[in-house]
This record gives structure tokens, C-alpha cells and sequence, in this order.
């Protein structure tokens, strides 16, 4: 049998994140909240030794976090596992799509503007949007649907907003490159989640209206 619809509680964290990152998108141009923002988040990351293992290291714990909780769900909750694979296809799909937009945009990062990072990525490796951000927001759909659980679910987006911020405090990302990339992360997964389970249900009602 499918699952039943998310409770409005789990739900909720998630709408919250979007609503944030969104908030962040009203004006992202220069001079904007997310310029300021960003020259000040990049001013406490300089006084911040190695401040680029926030990133590295949170990513790492929610890949594995996500991969070891998908695993069991796998294998203890079968009817889970069509929206597990829906969630892992998204963070893919979202990946690329994040990939795209940064051609499209083509917006150089904040540490060709100021001095502002360690190491600045080379002419061509554009800011717009943050692959990190995409992918850590991808990753706590996908465990939201691996546990179910609240309270796993809010420290999951905390360890993404983690993640984002500490993008932003490296200097190699505006405040509305992890906020896009948040958005973009959430809302494909999302979107292919609710597509399957969506399915799933209308399956379900097909078979028991033969039978």
C-alpha cells in the first residue's frame, strides 16, 4: 500500500526553508540584502581557519546520513521505495538542472569582486546557483522520505543551511546562490516525489476499483 500524505508537521520545516530562501531571492541585485549579506558572512568566514570544511564536511555527513537511511527504509519499509528512488532521481535531476542555469547565467562569484576567499575558482566555474546548496537541500527530501520523523527532518535542513552558509562565508557565493540553490534543490525533488506518490495512489484506487 503507498503511504499516506506527509503530516502538515513534516511538512512544515520544509515549507519554512523555501519561504526563507525565497525571501532571499526578492532582490538579488547589487547592493541588495544578498550583496550585504554576503560581505558579511565572507568577512567572519576570514577570520575562520579551513572555514571551507563547513561545506565540504556537511556535505559529506548529509550524503551519507541520506545514503544510510535510504538503505534501511530499502529495506524495513518496501512501499517506500518508489518515492526513494523519485527523491534520489531528483537530487540528480536537480544537480543538472543547477549545472544549466549556471551557463545561463554566467555570473562570476563574489571573490572576483573582493578579496574575499582563500582560493577563488577560475574564470568560467560560474556562481549561479550553488551545486552545494542544490544538493543538500535535494538530499533532506529524501531522507524526510526514508524516516518520516520531525525532528530528523529540521536537523537535516539545519546541517543544509549549514552547508549553504558556509559556501557564503568561503566567499565563492552570493546569498541568492545558496538561496537558488535551495529552492531549485527542494522543489525538484520535491516535484518528482509528489509525482510518484501521486501515481502510487491512483494505481492503488485503479486496482481496488478491479477488484
Amino acid at each position: 500500500m503507498p503511504l499516506p500524505l506527509p503530516s502538515r508537521r513534516l511538512l512544515l520545516p520544509f515549507g519554512a526553508a523555501t519561504l526563507m530562501a525565497l525571501v532571499l531571492l526578492v532582490v538579488p541585485a547589487p547592493g541588495s540584502v544578498s550583496v550585504v549579506g554576503t560581505r558579511w558572512l565572507a568577512s567572519l568566514g576570514s577570520a575562520i581557519p579551513n572555514v571551507e570544511l563547513a561545506s565540504e564536511v556537511g556535505l559529506a555527513l548529509l550524503a551519507a546520513t541520506t545514503i544510510s537511511m535510504a538503505a534501511f527504509a530499502w529495506i524495513r519499509h518496501p512501499e517506500r521505495r518508489a518515492r526513494l528512488l523519485a527523491g534520489a532521481a531528483g537530487v540528480g535531476l536537480a544537480y543538472a538542472a543547477s549545472e544549466g542555469l549556471k551557463l545561463l547565467f554566467a555570473q562570476p562569484r563574489p571573490c572576483t569582486r573582493w578579496s574575499i576567499a582563500t582560493e577563488c575558482p577560475p574564470a568560467g566555474d560560474w556562481s549561479l546557483p550553488s551545486n552545494h546548496a542544490t544538493l543538500a537541500f535535494g538530499a533532506t527530501v529524501v531522507i524526510a522520505i526514508a524516516v518520516g520523523r520531525w525532528w530528523v527532518t529540521c536537523s537535516a535542513l539545519a546541517l543544509a543551511a549549514l552547508v549553504a552558509a558556509g559556501r557564503v562565508a568561503q566567499g565563492v557565493h552570493y546569498v541568492h546562490d545558496v538561496a537558488t540553490g535551495a529552492v531549485l534543490g527542494l522543489a525538484v525533488t520535491a516535484a518528482l516525489v509528489a509525482a510518484t506518490a501521486t501515481w502510487q495512489r491512483r494505481s492503488a484506487a485503479a486496482r481496488s476499483s478491479l477488484g
